[in-house]
């Protein structure tokens, strides 16, 4: 195994390495729940040992035998750690370890298991492995490079389902906040599906290179290339992931009552357990809409879909299967469509500023406003007042 290690090369990963020793301690004396820091803690202890391997060889030499076995573990332990992470940030209700979650030892058992049988190995036998003389290895070392290579493909595997079930866990994460929660600021985590989908490319690479790392074969691109897409994996998370509270942080629903998470749509388009009729639905949006031109309740910065069931002494899930089949919004487009409508007569009269007329409207941020205006009109609230001044101008 051939690993040229120039000085960009050098430089760029102990900048990594440098980077993940100040944000670690940072971390885990963050304010983060325990259960957020852990896993983030773990992702970035089992990457920067990864990535520090290279400049460490540079150094030591004879530390190349034992670098696969190193490797193995850590490149498990990678989409498993973060696997966790997002199953804390996106959690409903406080995320606690569970006895299920002991199964997620098992690949890394299995590659740890690999790496101790590489470390056992006679030198002459490593020697042998990362040469040019393999073909002459004897049975139990030409068996545990065997193995270590089906652990190799097993990583693939294992990444690839983490990666996809990350994704449909944040797409499923954003849907149930919307049909919760009218105000979901830094709370989306678009940041974060970003990270996946470079840490995705990052592991995909990380394959490209292993294969011709292993038989000193020509590598497919510069390997500053990878450093590089590492670097600013390790950069996004380090810098968003420390300051990130999980999404439902300071409006958790009850341990012992997740119903509210089932008012997403199942596959079908049918609310679960739901013998709500189309007359009695009808009945509800009445109800909601006099609620909301009555008292006005879209005007609370807070306004949740418990909180608007509990005004309304209507069931959270009736209240969203109505929203959605009969008015055909979620909860969140339906309040900030109240908002939006509020707002209107204010931009037109321009007599406040964005910023007030949002903050008046229920919003609470500048940017959250400007995205819901735009989605209901076609255009920002300052195209709006322009267009509606020059309208004025026209008719007089």
């Amino acid at each position: 195994m051939d690993i040229s290690l120039n000085p960009i090369n050098f430089a760029l990963l102990m900048m990594g390495v440098g980077m993940t020793a100040l944000a670690v301690p940072l971390l885990w004396l963050s304010r983060l729940p325990l259960s957020v820091r852990v896993p983030l803690v773990t992702f970035l202890l089992a990457g920067t040992l990864v990535i520090s391997l290279p400049p460490a060889i540079a150094l030591l030499p004879a530390l190349e035998f034992y670098a696969l076995g190193i490797v193995l573990p850590c490149f498990m332990l990678l989409p498993i750690a973060l696997s966790f992470y997002v199953d804390a940030i996106t959690s409903a209700t406080p995320w606690r370890w569970q006895r299920k979650h002991i199964l997620h030892a098992i690949p890394i058992v299995l590659a740890f298991m690999g790496s101790v049988n590489l470390w056992v190995l006679p030198k002459n036998d490593l020697l042998q492995i990362f040469s040019d003389t393999s073909d002459n290895l004897r049975l139990w070392p030409q068996m545990v490079v065997v193995y270590a290579f089906i652990i190799m493909v097993g990583w693939v595997f294992l990444s690839g389902y983490f990666a996809i079930r990350m994704f449909r866990q944040l797409i499923v994460y954003r849907r149930s906040l919307k049909q919760l929660f009218a105000n979901n600021d830094q709370r989306e985590l678009y940041w974060l599906s970003a990270l996946l989908s470079v840490l995705a490319l990052t592991w995909l690479l990380s394959l490209m290179y292993s294969i011709p790392l292993l038989t000193n074969q020509a590598l497919p691109l510069p390997v500053e290339f990878l450093v590089v897409i590492y670097i600013v994996l390790l950069w996004i998370l380090c810098v968003f992931g420390s300051r990130q509270q999980p999404g439902f942080s300071d409006r958790y629903l009850p341990d012992k009552d997740t119903s509210l998470v089932d008012v997403t749509k199942e596959s079908g388009g049918k609310y679960r357990k739901s013998g709500l009729g189309d007359t009695q639905m009808q009945r509800i949006a009445t109800k909601i809409e006099s609620a909301m031109r009555d008292q006005q309740l879209f005007l609370d910065p807070g306004l949740s879909l418990p909180g608007l069931a509990s005004t309304l002494q209507i069931s959270p899930n009736y209240i969203s299967q109505t929203l959605n089949e009969t008015l055909q919004q979620t909860f969140f487009d339906y309040v900030n469509g109240w908002r939006i409508r509020y707002a209107i007569p204010a931009i037109i009269a321009a007599e406040k500023s964005i910023l007030d007329i949002a903050m008046d409207s229920g919003f609470n941020a500048r940017s959250s406003f400007y995205k819901a205006f735009k989605a209901h009109t076609g255009i920002t609230p300052t195209q709006y007042r322009k267009k509606s001044e020059g309208v004025v101008g026209h008719s007089q």
